[in-house]
């Protein structure tokens, strides 16, 4: 039987690695995909401090972890990106150091099965997921990892890693340097470049007056636009993801609140689901254009600001050549 103070050491040498403000722990059923938010399932917050993850874990998921279940950890940070790459096969993490990268942290999670993550200081999440998709596609990971990681010290309780004496193996930290990786900031100013490179090759031009964007025709002119632009400068995002760009590149050409709003409920690409859920269509697009004008608003345009000198030309230039 593991001891607590095992458990705990074996996650103080995950958050080492993973340097995160707080993590969001799940436990999992190893028969299906099903599992449960333990904080939420507990009454507590979502994001639990690293001191009291494996405590939060004992204490209210015990029956859950006598029945096989795993915790799984999402790191959760404010200042750092983690890229995850899951289901590495044999000798693809030292290939990787080989070749000069360097994970802040790797495991192994069952025979023959690893995971590595790649550090960086925060980048936006446009960024992150074209940088995602191009790390997959660089080791050959599982494209459908969502960056939660089992807890190590823990056993992996699949059926078919069941051993002769009826034991399960257990997730194994590897290594855990905490360090940020050069070659991947790398990546992230190239797929940055890349954007940019992308959204000046793409700028198209449209009359439309940014200081007058009161009616639903102007904001359907702004929307389509805007919305051009996006894809072509960013490639395809999520749905949610398209509805929150949108709403900061609203905002910067001068639409309020209400207008942001309004445009999200009838311009949005998700609109085709109002008739399954109309209340809460609505009032997700209130939250989105509620946020666009809060601070996360503020942080979003100042990220993207590399961007503004093209959505000016875009809004601006014929105008003024008219």
């Amino acid at each position: 039987m593991t001891k607590i103070y095992d458990l705990k050491a074996a996650f103080s040498r995950f958050h080492t690695g993973m340097q995160a403000d707080g993590y969001s722990v799940t436990l999992r059923d190893p028969t299906s995909a099903s599992g449960f938010n333990i904080a939420k399932r507990a009454g507590l917050p979502d994001i639990i401090a690293p001191s009291d993850v494996i405590d939060v874990i004992i204490k209210y998921g015990f029956s859950a972890l006598a029945q096989g279940w795993s915790p799984i950890a999402r790191p959760r940070s404010s200042s750092r990106t983690i890229f995850q790459l899951d289901d590495l096969q044999p000798g693809a993490i030292e290939s990787m150091i080989e070749q000069g990268w360097r994970p802040c942290y790797t495991q192994q999670t069952s025979p023959e099965k690893y995971q590595a993550a790649l550090a960086v200081d925060h980048v936006d999440d446009l960024v992150r997921l074209e940088v995602r998709r191009r790390l997959i596609s660089i080791f050959q990971a599982d494209p459908g990892a969502t960056g939660a990681y089992r807890v190590p010290g823990f056993q992996n309780c699949k059926e078919k890693y069941r051993q002769p004496d009826g034991s399960y193996p257990r997730v194994a930290a590897l290594s855990w340097t905490g360090e940020t990786c050069p070659k991947t900031r790398d990546l992230c100013d190239q797929v940055i470049a890349d954007m940019a490179e992308k959204a000046a090759a793409s700028v198209r031009h449209v009359d439309l007056d940014p200081d007058d964007l009161a009616t639903l025709d102007d904001l359907a002119a702004a929307w389509q636009r805007l919305e051009h632009h996006a894809y072509r400068a960013c490639g395809p995002v999520w749905k949610s993801e398209h509805d929150w760009l949108m709403a900061v590149m609203l905002r910067y050409f001068g639409a309020v609140e209400d207008e942001v709003r309004e445009a999200l409920t009838l311009l949005s690409p998700r609109h085709d689901l109002r008739s399954k859920n109309e209340a809460g269509f609505e009032r997700a697009a209130a939250i989105t254009a509620d946020r666009a004008f809060s601070d996360a608003g503020d942080e979003a345009l100042e990220s993207l600001e590399r961007f503004h000198w093209l959505w000016e030309r875009d809004f601006h230039d014929e105008k003024g050549a008219a």
